[in-house]
């Protein structure tokens, strides 16, 4: 368990805080692009405790401001795109996409003080499909060039949901390999069900054997288990600093696909979950996931299973071991209920960790040295700023058989060292 003192300081995330801090110093995803087109209106964003707002001007140039007009605080977000900004509907304040205040058109021309008014404003970009902003302090560092972001568009797409709890719920779960033999355990069956190889990977053997080491860009987790055929089934995932996480979707030999993910706050008490999706060697059916996403996500970016309907447990659905939890087969439904029923701010002073926790106690470690080396050197871990540097010779994400008296390191080490050499041959 943590003591209170380090609970709030990985919780705690609005300005002025450690554990915000450090989150602003990192470029931080905010809107799939598909969410703001070219001509499409403006959306209100909250992150990090702040109400922003995301618009492209009248020459679809991105911006993000403040929310609240620097006049009388209304919301900018229905303003007017024209003129070079966004335009309030109040007093018709006008605000480029830097914030810059550019027009006050209810004040006499000797009057006007528009050079005055500082309003909220933070640098986006896109990347991955994806709409970025960089919210911290000093030069911003560049966005890591992974493979679910810098592949050819039709091999990745992306999603994000809203989930109603404290961020670090969401990337502990996602970091937990644990909990996938009962949480997400269920028969092969038709809609977002797991391949029969998965669905043996949960029930086969309960007790992985898990392993967990740093490397550059966070750790590398590892979940071994011993499937009833005799083979090995070795699982590997990641934690990225700060808030993100790539769990494999796909089954072995040599998984072709996996997740990233980026738990962002919106406050202390709500996050938003980003999923991008990739494979190494086909496209993603997009039009599959976007089907799946439809049925089980509202258009304002909530569950549909939540809180308020009790995830729609189907306590037949159990009976009948269609699923271990009877609420269906969207595996992101079932961790929203793991970790919003923990409460809004899991109190991690009253658990009771095991031996499977060790990922978590691992990552929660390198979370708050995180946050101390910060605060000791004035520089986060794992920031790159040279685009020679922007490379991860030592990620991989991937499921695989491995041989007797193989551990995940060694397999790692095996595998990146051969994938490695044949890159440098090219």
């Amino acid at each position: 368990m943590l003591a209170q003192k380090q609970n709030e300081l990985l919780t705690r995330t609005g300005p002025g805080t450690p554990g915000g801090k450090l989150l602003r110093s990192y470029w931080q995803p905010i809107a799939t692009e598909d969410e703001i087109p070219p001509g499409g209106a403006p959306i209100p964003i909250k992150i990090l405790g702040e109400d922003m707002v995301l618009f492209r001007d009248d020459q679809d140039r991105l911006g993000f401001i403040g929310l609240h007009c620097a006049h009388r605080a209304t919301d900018l977000s229905y303003g007017r795109v024209e003129n070079g900004g966004l335009r309030c509907l109040y007093h018709g304040w006008l605000f480029d996409i830097n914030g810059k205040c550019i027009d006050q058109p209810a004040e006499p021309d000797d009057k006007k003080f528009c050079h005055k008014v500082k309003h909220p404003s933070y640098p986006v970009q896109i990347k991955g499909g994806v709409v970025w902003t960089f919210m911290g302090e000093g030069k911003a560092p560049l966005i890591p060039d992974f493979q679910f972001l810098t592949a050819p568009e039709e091999k990745r797409t992306a999603f994000r949901v809203i989930q109603e709890c404290n961020w670090l719920q969401g990337l502990e779960s996602s970091t937990d390999p644990a909990h996938t033999s009962y949480l997400h355990r269920m028969s092969e069956g038709p809609g977002n069900a797991r391949s029969p190889q998965d669905a043996k990977f949960f029930s086969d053997d309960i007790h992985p054997r898990l392993g967990i080491e740093n490397v550059s860009y966070g750790c590398r987790i590892y979940a071994l288990r011993k499937m009833s055929s005799g083979e090995n089934y070795l699982r590997v995932n990641n934690y990225i600093y700060p808030c993100g996480t790539t769990p494999v979707t796909s089954a072995p030999p040599r998984a072709q696909g996996y997740q990233g993910r980026w738990y962002v706050p919106r406050d202390d008490f709500s996050h938003t979950r980003f999923e991008f999706f990739y494979q190494h060697d086909k496209a993603v059916n997009k039009p599959a996931l976007r089907a799946i996403r439809a049925e089980n996500v509202t258009p304002d970016l909530h569950h549909i299973r939540n809180a308020s309907n009790r995830y729609l447990q189907d306590r037949d659905e159990q009976k009948r071991d269609d699923t271990f939890c009877g609420m269906g087969r969207y595996i992101p439904a079932h961790d929203a209920f793991a970790i919003e029923t923990q409460g809004v701010i899991q109190d991690r002073t009253k658990e009771h960790l095991g031996s499977t926790d060790i990922v978590i106690i691992e990552v929660r470690k390198a979370l708050l040295n995180a946050i101390k080396q910060l605060e000791e050197t004035g520089q986060a871990p794992g920031l790159l700023y040279d685009a020679a540097d922007n490379r991860f010779p030592d990620f991989l994400c991937t499921a695989d058989y491995i041989p007797d008296g193989e551990d995940g390191p060694a397999y790692c080490r095996r595998i990146l060292a051969e994938t490695n050499t044949k890159a440098a041959a090219e």
